[in-house]
């Protein structure tokens, strides 16, 4: 009858989870088995504290309101915890440094929370568990060369940036290709730095303008002087001759 019950129950089945409770901070397992869905409970610190809690299938079945529960009523009843698990809806109740038995809540703010008796186990039984947990971790690492985190093998960092260097090539451009005038982006110019560029633009085309009038003045043409002959005063009158003077000499 139990393994009927808690066939079920496989969903719950190697899942762990971290609760966050004040200053403190507890490592959650589930583990499911063909008598009993347990529960182990670490406290991080010195200590190594560790508690423990199970439901039979009895249990379970009173929850569930009896025989009469049907198989889908106990996936739906599992499936419903193992969402609350997940979304790290637990608490634990009843905590004190102190105290030996404490116990975890699920969905602490539903209309019907549900709650788990969890006894202290000893320094050894402490100790046989958490052997136990790492031998667990050891076996499935060996499907990983031995990798502690599938996440950071060798391979997948490989593969991580491989596509990354893909997706990167399909984004830009290929050197060959031309771009589209229109593409490329235009060059951000300071706004100080253009009004003084425009500014000098405007005085050497005014200099320029300018260059012609000086040169005339400097140098003036042939044509502006005045012809051989004509008098200085009056350039358009021709200059008077003047006979020089003789005087007689004082022997005549």
């Amino acid at each position: 009858m139990s393994t009927d019950v808690l066939s079920h129950f496989g969903v719950l089945d190697e899942l762990i989870q971290v609760i966050y409770q004040g200053f403190d901070r507890f490592v959650v397992l589930s583990q499911v088995t063909e008598s009993a869905w347990s529960i182990y409970l670490g406290l991080k610190g010195p200590e190594g504290r560790w508690w423990r809690g199970s439901w039979s299938a009895k249990h379970i079945l009173d929850i569930t309101n009896g025989v009469q529960s049907g198989p889908q009523v106990l996936e739906n009843f599992a499936e419903k915890l193992r969402t609350t698990f997940v979304n790290g809806d637990l608490t634990i109740g009843e905590w004190a440094d102190k105290d030996s038995d404490i116990n975890l809540t699920f969905g602490p703010n539903a209309k019907r929370p549900l709650h788990m008796t969890l006894k202290e186990l000893s320094a050894v039984e402490a100790a046989s568990h958490a052997t136990a947990v790492f031998i667990e971790i050891a076996l499935q690492a060996q499907s990983r060369k031995c990798q502690l985190n599938p996440l950071f093998s060798p391979r997948n960092v490989a593969v991580i940036a491989e596509s990354s260097h893909a997706n990167s090539a399909s984004t830009f451009p290929s050197k060959r290709t031309p771009l589209d005038p229109s593409q490329v982006p235009a060059p951000v110019v300071n706004q100080g730095a253009e009004r003084r560029i425009k500014a000098l633009e405007a005085e050497l085309a005014r200099s320029k303008e300018r260059s012609p009038q000086s040169d005339t003045i400097s140098k003036p043409s042939a044509s502006s002087r005045p012809p051989k002959g004509a008098s200085l005063a009056n350039p358009n009158k021709k200059a008077r001759k003047y006979q020089a003077l003789e005087f007689e000499s004082d022997e005549d």
